[in-house]
């Protein structure tokens, strides 16, 4: 079987941690809930000494610097992303943890580590993207260890709705609702827990209770801009579109008193790997 063609578009989407800073901006500056997101994240995480982790996608070690102070003591961490770009990133972003961060440019579909590698495994907002979820699953269980955790971040269905509300009444022939099925219907709080109950057992997910209230209209216009390229080929907006979206923004911020309120639904899977995962050979 051949070998899926990576779509250029989504090459440069990750070729480095640009376009992924934008839609991170909006999230950290207008979010809701005072507790930020990746604080959350680690919180879901055992902290007993001594253990390895495995984080895949890891793009540019957002949940690392955030927790810098928090990690426990001889945690032997791996990031890895598909992108040697983001991990440059990564790596310029963390140096100062040393010896706790190892580094591997590396596809989820084909994990380069033996089995039962490691205790803990962390795919953060990124199972959407593989094309072979299953085939992904199967490598995760085989590195995990014998009762070792995995952790999946996803989003929801009603995830940022008035976003998408906003781009389509500003130009019903966007991609934008398009691209968010795309993903939904790969991983999302909805289906994600009938799809890891075929490889683990113990699957639950928490929820993370939070919205956007937004007072800039650029950073919406660079969220929007940002997702360009996301899945497959398919574009929201030009940005030769932005300014006259801004303008439109602008308008409608002020019929609420300079606020755009964006839903969110956002969670995170835990799952134990207490199965006999089958085992997945990868191709030299």
């Amino acid at each position: 079987m051949s070998a899926k063609k990576e779509n250029p578009d989504q090459s440069k989407q990750y070729a480095n941690s640009g376009k992924f800073n934008a839609r991170i901006h909006l999230h950290k500056t207008y979010s809701t809930n005072p507790y930020p997101w990746p604080l959350w994240v680690f919180d879901q995480f055992p902290k007993k000494d001594h253990l390895r982790v495995l984080e895949l996608g890891g793009g540019n070690g957002l949940l690392w610097m955030a927790n810098a102070e928090r990690i426990p003591n001889h945690w032997n961490i791996t990031i890895t992303d598909k992108s040697s770009g983001m991990l440059q990133d990564a790596q310029r972003n963390l140096t100062h943890l040393g010896e706790h961060i190892q580094w591997s440019v590396m596809d989820a579909e084909k994990i380069h580590y033996p089995e039962e590698s490691f205790d803990i495994v962390i795919a953060n907002h990124m199972l959407y993207h593989i094309g072979n979820l299953e085939r992904a699953l199967s490598e995760i269980g085989r590195v995990l260890k014998k009762n070792g955790t995995f952790y999946a971040s996803t989003i929801g269905s009603r995830n940022m709705a008035e976003m998408k509300e906003l781009v389509k009444v500003f130009n019903p022939d966007s991609q934008y609702d398009s691209i968010l099925g795309m993903i939904e219907s790969k991983f999302s709080m909805e289906n994600g827990k009938q799809q890891l109950e075929h490889a683990f057992t113990d699957v639950q997910l928490h929820v993370y209770e939070d919205s956007l209230s937004i007072t800039d209209s650029d950073a919406i216009v660079e969220y929007v801009l940002s997702m360009n390229g996301l899945e497959e080929d398919k574009h929201v907006m030009s940005p030769q579109d932005a300014q006259s979206f801004k303008v439109f923004l602008e308008g409608k911020m002020k019929e609420s008193n300079g606020k755009i309120h964006i839903s969110k639904a956002s969670g995170m899977f835990s799952c134990t790997n207490a199965k006999d995962a089958p085992s997945s050979v990868n191709p030299s």
